[in-house]
């Protein structure tokens, strides 16, 4: 520190120093070099206007101005060349003859020179001042505003070079009388330094090793203290890192105890590491804990999954082999090995349950069938209207013929037929594809439109809508015939009376309406089959109105789930998507 506190001073000054001398004697040798160079331009402007031959034959005829050419050489501070150039880069005149008649040479310009002495910091450019070299100072001359010759002079920075590399050499002997004198005091302070030193390697090994080191203290107040202080706010830091590590890490396995998937960790020798509750419920509900445990102890003998564990240690990685666990249900498990050995350093086990994917299937089987059920129901239907028509055309006509005897079987006869072609309209009207009518609406309002038409001697409805949703986009008038279906399955549940909930909420980017009863309920034989074509449960029921409402629903990009126990109601929730780019309303103009 102290030899830096000397040095910087010293060196600081002699290169400001440095800087100020080369700088004025730069810009000293421009001025010259300027002003030599303006009395030549008004030589040759006299030369010209005297003369009447051509440019070049005027200027290498004029006495006075090869005078003036030679006397810049000779008497013009660093003045190495002064010489007149034409248009095409021969040299005209020149001091003393040199070169006339040759092309004139291509040297730097002195404006680049001054440009560098302008700069601050101009010992950045010493090196290339430490030679001596030519610049050159340019000066156009035009004549009836178009060039005709060029004068040039020439100088040399042999003089600024001498006193660069003198004030270096005296820069160099006083640095190191500075050092020599430095380093005395720094044999004097590097016991002390040294160890202050040690103090922080330890404590610094300590954190590397994964201690809590104590707080060090190192005396004085120079870099080492402020160092110490550092080293002791970075342990504290460290400290509060670990314990948030810590707490993230308890926050990790909490998120992971919560997934639906079952995950389980082993180490090398098989013993559990972690396992979430879902892992704990599929595998060993009956053992207290399977962390800690070995897991072939923790299972029996022949579960399956501790083959594939074995094997998968042995072998390679298996990814979604299905597995029948002895406790119940079906899952894709996948193992992964941790580390690059031969031997995995332990293994992840994840089981996710087959149930939903089955679900799925089931659902797209009963879609694909239900659409070649339609194909083949249209095209019986389209062939059953004309045979309709034509016996009630028969009919009518044989009422007329049988007389009032006759007409009253004829009449029970045409309202069978009628009530047959009314069950094919509807069954068309259900299969034939809808051309959907979008349009952006208010779900609320469409809630509040089918909740007055609600019997209000015998049900009471309570609305919970959200006063600041925004529009839905889908056809107003089958998510009106949907919804109205719900609302009206839902009344002929309370046919005493009861409580009717409509609701409205915010998901994600979709409403969610919500059609509540307080009714009996729907067994769960009866429930697994409400979406049946032509299933019901009420006398005269159609088994076409839930069937029609799923539709709707999923014809405008929604979904319809039905949840019912017995002696607790039967809720209905229906998703609409929202309008694309529709704000939300606000509260006020909602409530308004």
């Amino acid at each position: 520190m102290a030899l830096v506190l000397m040095l910087v001073p010293t060196i600081t000054l002699s290169v400001i120093s440095i800087d100020s001398r080369i700088g004025t004697m730069i810009h000293d040798m421009s001025r010259s070099t300027d002003f030599m160079i303006a009395q030549v331009f008004e030589q040759v402007r006299l030369a010209l206007s005297q003369g009447d031959a051509d440019v070049p034959t005027t200027l290498r005829g004029s006495e006075p101005l090869r005078k003036l050419l030679d006397s810049t050489v000779a008497f013009g501070p660093a003045v190495v060349s002064a010489h007149i150039v034409a248009d095409d880069g021969t040299v005209i005149v020149a001091a003393n003859g040199d070169g006339e008649g040759k092309p004139a040479l291509d040297l730097p310009s002195v404006r680049e020179l001054d440009e560098q002495a302008s700069r601050w910091l101009l010992f950045t450019s010493l090196p290339s001042l430490l030679t001596a070299k030519v610049y050159e100072a340019r000066r156009r001359v035009d004549i009836n505003g178009k060039p005709a010759a060029t004068i040039s002079v020439g100088v040399t920075t042999a003089l600024i070079a001498d006193r660069a590399r003198h004030l270096l050499v005296v820069i160099l002997a006083t640095a190191g009388l500075v050092i020599a004198a430095a380093m005395l005091v720094v044999l004097l302070i590097a016991n002390r330094i040294l160890e202050q030193l040690a103090i922080l390697t330890s404590g610094f090994e300590q954190l590397a090793a994964g201690k809590s080191p104590t707080e060090v203290s190192v005396s004085g107040a120079g870099e080492l203290s402020t160092l110490a202080e550092k080293f002791n706010e970075l342990s504290r830091q460290v400290r509060a890192d670990r314990s948030r590590l810590d707490s993230d890490q308890t926050h990790l396995f909490d998120v992971v105890r919560s997934i639906q998937d079952a995950v389980v960790l082993l180490d090398a020798g098989g013993v559990v590491l972690f396992a979430n509750r879902e892992a704990q419920e599929r595998l060993a509900p009956k053992n207290a804990s399977l962390e800690g445990a070995s897991l072939a102890s923790a299972l029996d003998g022949a579960h399956p999954l501790l083959a594939l564990v074995q094997s998968t240690v042995a072998g390679t990685e298996a990814h979604d082999v299905p597995l029948a666990l002895p406790a119940g249900g079906t899952y894709l498990v996948s193992f992964f090995r941790l580390g690059r050995e031969r031997v995995p350093a332990g293994l992840l086990i994840v089981l996710r349950d087959l149930k939903p994917v089955i679900e799925l299937e089931t659902a797209l089987d009963s879609s694909n069938r239900l659409a070649r059920l339609g194909t083949l129901i249209s095209g019986l239907a389209h062939q059953l209207r004309s045979p309709l028509n034509g016996m009630n055309m028969r009919l009518e006509l044989l009422r007329h013929e049988a007389g009032e005897k006759g007409s009253k079987h004829i009449d029970k006869l045409r309202h069978e037929v009628t009530r047959l072609d009314e069950a094919v309209e509807a069954l068309l009207r259900f299969m034939r594809p809808e051309q959907l009518k979008l349009s952006d609406f208010d779900i609320n309002e469409l809630l509040k439109e089918l909740g007055a038409r609600v019997n209000a001697e015998k049900i009471k409805v309570e609305y919970q809508l959200e006063p600041t949703l925004p529009p839905v986009q889908a056809d107003r008038g089958l998510i009106y015939e949907a919804l109205s279906n719900l609302i009206a399955n839902a009344e002929q549940a309370m046919p005493d009376g009861g409580g009717l909930t409509l609701a409205s909420r915010m998901q994600a980017s979709s409403v969610e309406v919500t059609v509540a009863d307080r009714g009996p309920g729907i067994g769960k034989a009866q429930l697994d089959r409400i979406f049946d074509l032509y299933y019901t449960t009420k006398a005269g029921g159609s088994g076409l109105g839930l069937p029609f409402a799923m539709r709707a629903i999923e014809l405008n990009g929604g979904k319809i789930a039905i949840d019912s126990e017995l002696g607790q109601g039967t809720i209905c929730k229906v998703t609409i998507p929202i309008a694309a780019n529709a704000p939300a309303k606000s509260a006020e103009s909602s409530a308004a």
